[in-house]
């Protein structure tokens, strides 16, 4: 297999090969009959006639791309439910429009301070209502793209540092909630200066991105998360995963470099490109911040490179729950 040919996706998104899916809320049993006819030519359409049931119905998955929202409902109104979803980070950027017979400027403002994209008022014209959905998912479709692209490395197309931190800090605080474990790998490509100096700068990018390619495909799990923090270095996040399981990671991403033979001209006695890691494991914890783990695995990763090249270390870290600071560190 030739590591360094095929083609790059788009950064972070990909354009859905699927029907749109739109919820409609309304209470009338025949505006709702007329839209379902009207929109499922061209949409997966499915309904709710109250807001408390279109509550349920937006949380599961998969959630709609699109919601049509009546303003006079019982219980909730159309104002309320949209300030409700707007309010809530799972729901917070699924459109909202109002679809409604109240045509007063008051209400159109109050629909759009609530959170809505757009206001049209009965009766429709369905036509005219499907491309205003068409226009309103697309730009949230751009939108995600763009906000995306914040967290993915140009270059090699992984999560980039940011990213790396925000899920490092968000992980963090569910393992301390759920008293669970947590690993971290850095991964440094050996000699790489070396690389660049024999192959040239346009080389060594593609040595980057083939080699990002072989360690985020070991990645695994849903929640393991493989980062580009810098230059040659990457990072590999275990939330829910002990030293043991670290190590074996370690060793088979070591592996797979190994098996790829890339080849390294500029090193006299070693012909192919290799990689060094640190591994850390930890129980977080109040007392400690999520920087501890990073540099227990950093402090690994020296002992890696001081010990030579194409080797794996293992730091000391909190491997005992509820243990932390100077605590943990006399108990290894």
């Amino acid at each position: 297999m030739d590591i360094f040919s095929g083609e790059q996706k788009p950064i972070g998104y990909e354009q859905a090969a699927r029907p749109y899916r739109i919820l409609v809320v309304d209470d009338s049993p025949m505006d709702l009959h007329f839209l379902l006819n009207g929109l499922s030519d061209n949409f997966v359409v499915s309904f709710a006639s109250s807001a408390k049931e279109a509550l349920s119905l937006v949380n599961q998955f998969p959630q709609p791309d699109l919601m049509l929202l009546d303003v006079v409902m019982p219980e909730i109104d159309g104002y309320e439910m949209c300030a409700m979803l707007k309010n809530d980070v799972n729901t917070r950027n699924i459109p909202v429009i109002f679809v409604t017979g109240m045509q007063d400027t008051s209400d159109k403002t109050k629909g759009f301070n609530a959170g809505a994209v757009d206001y049209i008022t009965k009766p429709l014209e369905i036509a005219e209502l499907e491309a205003r959905v068409q226009t309103h998912i697309r730009l949230k479709e751009q939108s995600q793209y763009l906000e995306s692209m914040a967290y993915f490395d140009p270059l090699t197309q992984v999560p980039n540092r940011r990213k790396y931190n925000e899920v490092l800090q968000r992980e963090w605080a569910r393992c301390i909630r759920y008293h669970h474990q947590m690993s971290m790998i850095i991964i440094d490509i050996d000699f790489f200066k070396q690389y660049n100096d024999h192959y040239g700068h346009a080389e060594g990018d593609n040595c980057l991105i083939a080699v990002s390619r072989l360690l985020e495909d070991q990645g695994g799990r849903p929640t393991d998360l493989f980062a580009r923090i810098g230059g040659e270095e990457f990072v590999m996040l275990l939330p829910d995963c002990n030293a043991a399981g670290a190590m074996k990671k370690a060793e088979k991403m070591q592996t797979v470099v190994n098996q790829a033979q890339i080849p390294h001209a500029g090193l006299q006695d070693e012909p192919y490109l290799s990689v060094s890691m640190g591994v850390a494991s930890t129980f977080p914890s109040h007392g400690q911040g999520a920087l501890s783990l990073f540099q227990a695995a950093d402090d690994a990763l020296f002992a890696a490179k001081r010990d030579g090249h194409n080797c794996i270390s293992i730091g000391k870290s909190n491997t005992t729950p509820g243990m932390h600071g100077e605590e943990a560190r006399q108990n290894h």
